[in-house]
């Protein structure tokens, strides 16, 4: 009887086989254009296309076409069933093609597909617009299934789709929890740098999808070899309708408090890729502190241009100039392990800074089988600060405000002060610096192996100057008349620096087949910096009044030659790495180790102190990573490992005693650190499920143990090895779009443990383990209604801080709840009002009730008119109550502090914005 089974069993495994064998592994190929009324010829990119089984038409594959109208399908055909290929696209007339059986590679050319605008009376449309597709990793939203406002731009349209998000005050959008790196038009770079820019001011009538993706470097194209590094991109692809159209935007408004927003913009898309834009704006409505100087002018460039097919250029070129004030209180607790030492200080600082950059990208596709990406960067920039400031130490907890905290400081007892520093600094700088990089990918043979070269060289060079005029007070310590101690100090600080860096590396990556590659690459890298600064005594050359910045006749010859410091140092390292990709349609695995063999030199002076070392080290690095991807959903876990050697300087440079107050020293026996976290993540984009955990923790990190003097208050510390510091983070969301309801709910949580050494008895050589625990908790939810007339959002918040340290026991806490209300209507008219309102209550130790709370209400109200109401009129109040405040709090190893910035109340915003958008 057995040998009956074997039988059967070997007959149904031979049937199998044979009709595996039968089944016919079949490739389609071919390029999708549109043909208008002229005959002319343009490429469909993002085009859908599928391979149907007859004759139920039951789906048997699908892809979609790359920017040049490609496509390329890949399916088993079994021999009783007839196939055929659909192409679809938005606006076209479908086109069906049979399939036949007789190649294995089926190329099918040209596919000339029509516009079915003449046909759309004859049509009745019963299936609802499908609001968003997933294409394999590729996220694609029809912007028609997400009916805005007339007139809305891109930002109104972000807010109403799930997964993605938009914050404007942080001009940080996200997709799944993930930040969108950049934003492309028509799959070519454009808005890098300037999301704010195309959020606030493409118009949504003029985009039909948007595409959201991980868009992989040309390196990483080519070779198949992806990292575990998102970098995701929202694609915009604009109506062919407005292809070439020129869009202008101007804006003047003023208010109250010297407010004031005068910006203009012109752009122009295309979708080959011809872009141009100009943005030049003068405007402080986005700057909170009180400070009424505070301006931004900025002037941005932008263009790309399909020189041919298989070369693009992009670029762009800026200029901005800001100042910026701001005044500020601060409390700090330094924990110690017999009684702590507590410290209050006031700020009123002022700076300027002026900065020019550029960027230049190339692609070029030589040939099938060459690729070339050069990019250049460079950069001017220079800056003025200017700061008064007042810091006193005490060792018992002064009773005092962080926001004006020397508002009473007459109260507090003197027998408890330690020191009372005030101080007056003026910094000023300059800085010139680029980089070059240069990729060239080439194939190799007839399988998908690569050879890939990368070279890159980067210049940095600058000067600062920097003033300081201070008298520090020491009530524990006694002059010669028995009296308290003064120390006075007017010093000028000169500091030129130059770095350099040059890198090369080769790679050779090997296919297997299509789902396993292996990468092994040398690299070799050189760095030097150089470092000279002069530190002069101005007090013996200063008048009566002295005018801080100014530099008297002969002050050279006032150098302090023990503070006067050199550092060259020079790093040659070696960058060897294996790597290895498997990618199938569901699993992923990326699995590297490499290693970094380093001699590194360093040639160290202050004053009469004279460092010079050699050391030669080797650090480790390893990643592994799987991944699953399946029907919407994408899970990922990853582990990372390296180790990091001690900077140089912490090891052999010589002690700093430029800050009588803050002594620096270095430790020539620390050992290298190793860092290794695990994160995993899961994403449920159709079902709007985000879930994310992560761990990390670090062997022999490198902390500041800190050796305190009671009397002066000041501080020495020296690098050390510590064990102990790690953390853990987790967060999860849900985002679910019914209808014209948005629902979104988030929360997240996290703690860190930090471990330091304390020391604050000069006699006994005995430091203490200060441990702080610190643990974060928050949530939000938002519910909108999001109508065709406007949207009404509801959201709530709630956070919760709080750090607890072993020296003292002290445990500090932060509670925040917040709620909030926005809302934009568009009136008859064409009126539109908009407003929000949040009201946040605080509580904590520390906190004093009402005093703490805040409502923050805004209030805008428009009217368009003109010709096509190109024209808008509006008025803004911000702050309407004035109940703006802005507190911090932070907690490591070593101390606790809060911080308090004196806010801009209230102010009125008048404008007239003109909006032209001319058809090509």
């Amino acid at each position: 009887m057995r040998i009956v089974y074997l039988i059967i069993l070997a007959g149904l495994l031979w049937a199998s086989g044979l009709a595996e064998g039968c089944a016919q592994h079949q490739v389609v190929t071919g390029r999708l254009v549109l043909l208008d009324e002229q005959g002319a010829e343009e490429a469909l990119s993002y085009a859908n296309v599928t391979v149907l089984g007859l004759p139920d038409s039951s789906l048997v594959k699908g892809a979609s076409s790359d920017k040049n109208g490609m496509f390329t399908l890949a399916f088993r055909r079994n021999p009783k069933t007839e196939y055929v290929l659909k192409a679809s696209f938005t606006g076209c007339v479908p086109l069906v093609i049979g399939l036949k059986a007789d190649a294995d590679t089926l190329r099918l050319g040209t596919l000339r597909m029509r516009d079915d605008a003449l046909l759309l009376s004859e049509v009745v449309v019963t299936a609802p617009l499908k609001a968003v597709e997933q294409k394999g990793d590729t996220t694609v939203y029809n912007v028609d299934a997400y009916p805005t406002p007339e007139g809305s731009y891109l930002e109104a349209l972000v807010r109403r789709i799930p997964g993605l998000s938009y914050d404007p005050k942080t001009l940080e959008m996200k997709f799944n929890g993930y930040p969108i790196q950049e934003i492309t038009v028509n799959g070519k770079d454009f808005f890098k740098g300037n999301k704010d820019v195309v959020l606030e001011n493409l118009p949504v009538k003029f985009i039909s999808q948007l595409k959201v993706y991980d868009k992989p470097t040309e390196q990483e194209k080519k070779t198949g070899m992806k990292s575990n590094e998102k970098n995701y991109v929202l694609d915009l692809k604009t109506k062919r309708e407005f292809n070439g159209s020129l869009l202008t935007y101007a804006e003047a408004g003023y208010g109250t408090h010297k407010r004031r927003d005068l910006n203009g913009r012109v752009m122009r898309f295309k979708e080959s890729g011809d872009n141009f834009m100009v943005n030049a704006r003068s405007t402080n409505r986005n700057f909170t502190s009180a400070d009424e100087d505070n301006i931004l002018n900025s002037v941005n460039l932008s263009a790309s241009k399909k020189v041919k097919e298989g070369l693009d250029v992009s670029g762009n070129v800026n200029y901005s100039y800001t100042r910026n004030g701001s005044q500020s209180g601060t409390y700090n607790e330094q924990y110690l392990s017999n009684g702590n030492q507590y410290a209050l200080a006031e700020s009123d600082q002022s700076g300027k800074n002026r900065n020019v950059n550029g960027h230049l990208n190339v692609n070029w596709e030589i040939n099938k089988r060459t690729s070339l990406a050069f990019s250049a960067m460079g950069r001017y920039g220079d800056s003025r600060s200017r700061s008064e400031s007042r810091t006193a130490t005490f060792n018992a907890r002064p009773e005092a405000d962080t926001k004006n905290p020397f508002a009473h400081i007459g109260e507090v007892d003197k027998g408890t002060w330690i020191n009372d520093n005030r101080q007056q600094s003026l910094s000023q700088g300059d800085n010139v610096d680029y980089d070059l990089r240069l990729e060239l990918v080439q194939k190799i043979g007839e399988k998908d192996d690569f050879l890939s070269f990368d070279l890159s060289h980067g210049y940095r060079r600058g000067t600062q100057h920097g003033y300081t005029l201070s008298s520090i007070d020491y009530y524990q310590l006694q002059n010669a008349a028995g009296g308290d101690s003064l120390y006075y100090q007017n010093q000028y600080r000169r500091t030129p620096q130059s770095s350099m860096n040059d890198e090369a590396r080769i790679a050779y990556t090997h296919a297997f087949n299509k789902r396993n590659r292996l990468q092994l690459s040398y690299g070799v890298e050189r760095e030097y910096e150089k470092l000279d600064g002069a530190t002069f005594d101005l007090s013996p050359f200063e008048a009566e009044q002295p005018d801080l910045g100014v530099l008297p006749e002969g002050y050279e010859a006032g150098e302090i030659d023990s503070l006067r410091t050199r550092s060259h140092s020079r790093t040659l390292r070696h960058n060897v790495s294996l790597s290895y990709n498997y990618t199938s349609e569901t699993w992923g695995v990326v699995a590297s180790v490499g290693m970094n063999p380093q001699r590194r030199s360093i040639e160290q002076a202050t004053g009469e102190h004279r460092a010079d070392t050699v050391a030669r080290s080797v650090e480790w690095r390893s990643q592994l990573s799987l991944s699953y991807q399946n029907e919407g959903s994408f899970w990922v876990l990853s582990y990372s490992g390296n180790t990091s050697q001690p900077r140089l300087e912490d090891m052999v440079a010589p002690t700093d005693y430029s800050s009588p107050l803050y002594i620096r020293r270095s430790n020539p026996h620390l050992r290298p650190s190793y860092r290794h976290s695990v994160h995993t993540i899961f994403n449920n984009f159709q079902k709007g499920i985000s879930v994310s955990f992560s761990w990390n923790q670090t062997f022999n990190s490198v902390t500041r143990s800190t050796l305190y003097d009671k009397e002066t208050g000041g501080r020495e510390t020296m690098p050390v090895n510590i064990n102990g510091n790690w953390g853990i983070m987790g967060n999860g969301s849900y985002d679910k779009r019914v209808k014209q309801f948005h629902f979104t709910l988030s929360a997240s949580g996290g703690y860190d443990h930090n471990v330091s050494l304390i020391n604050e008895d000069v006699s006994r050589n005995v430091n203490s383990r200060s441990v702080t625990g610190a643990t974060s908790l928050s949530s939000n939810i938002r519910l909108a209604y999001l109508p065709a007339w406007g949207n009404i959002d509801l959201t709530g918040a709630w956070s919760f801080y709080q750090s607890e340290n072993s020296l003292q026991g002290r445990n500090t806490y932060t509670r925040n709840y917040t709620c909030g209300v926005e809302s934009s209507v568009n009136l008859p008219l064409h009126f539109t009002v908009s407003t929000d309102a949040d009201y946040t209550f605080r509580s904590g130790t520390g906190m004093s009730g009402a005093e703490d709370n805040e409502l923050l209400w805004n209030l805008k109200v428009s009217w368009k008119f003109l010709k096509e109401k190109r024209g808008e009129l509006s008025v803004y109040w911000a702050d309407i109550l004035s109940q703006r405040k802005s507190f911090t709090r932070y907690a490591s190893a070593t101390a606790f502090s809060e911080r308090y910035e004196e806010q801009l109340r209230g102010y009125v915003l008048f404008s007239f914005a003109y909006r032209f958008e001319q058809m090509k």
